[in-house]
């Protein structure tokens, strides 16, 4: 397993473009990623996390166009993003039709989500397209927020680990907008109310 600066953006967008799994810290916890755009990719990430193959991978996005490549953007969903992106923030809305089935797992929703990090913006800018991004633990263990703690759930086991800790040990807030309806699956830093402000 590489280890890598913080500082080292595009070796580690060269790992993952290779089809590599990287843990790097974010503005909330460690996040375990791949890229989106292979399903090979995709299996070894659901086997490294020993995740139940039924629960779709968040995808962390560069930017609001990126976002907008995979989700339908109603004007509900642009003012959350707009308002809250880049952010710790995942929000889980309806897939365009042209999203790979591995992706929403036919569910016909995925959780994106666009960083408050600049490393990440970075790398995932270099890899050219967006990243599935779990918390980087083994499931049903807590994650990971710093490079040791990540070490020690994966080493030898992904490619490649990018030093440092994440800001906070508390995980993004998830909500699903359905329709006009804002549902909270996860508590984190932005509250309910603050969704519905918005």
């Amino acid at each position: 397993m590489l280890n890598i600066s913080k500082s080292d953006y595009k070796t580690a967008a060269k790992i993952l473009k290779n089809g590599g799994i990287i843990a790097f810290p974010t503005e909330t916890v460690f996040g375990l990623g791949c890229i989106s755009n292979s399903e090979i990719a995709f299996d070894h990430l659901v086997s490294v996390k020993k995740r139940p193959p039924n629960k779709p991978f968040t995808i962390m996005c560069s930017s609001i166009s990126q976002v907008g490549d995979i989700i339908v953007i109603t004007p509900k969903i642009a003012a959350i993003i707009n308002k809250f992106m880049p952010g710790p923030l995942t929000i889980i809305v309806k897939t365009k039709s042209t999203v790979p089935h591995y992706l929403d797992l036919g569910s016909g929703y995925v959780g994106v989500r666009i960083p408050d990090s600049k490393f990440v913006i970075d790398m995932i800018n270099e890899v050219g397209v967006p990243l599935l991004v779990p918390s980087c633990n083994p499931s049903d263990l807590a994650p990971a927020t710093s490079s040791k703690e990540a070490i020690n759930y994966f080493d030898g086991i992904i490619d490649g680990v990018v030093y440092g800790e994440s800001k906070t040990n508390i995980p993004s807030t998830v909500c699903k907008v359905d329709g006009d309806k804002i549902i909270i699956l996860r508590e984190g830093p932005i509250s309910l109310k603050d969704l519905e402000e918005a």
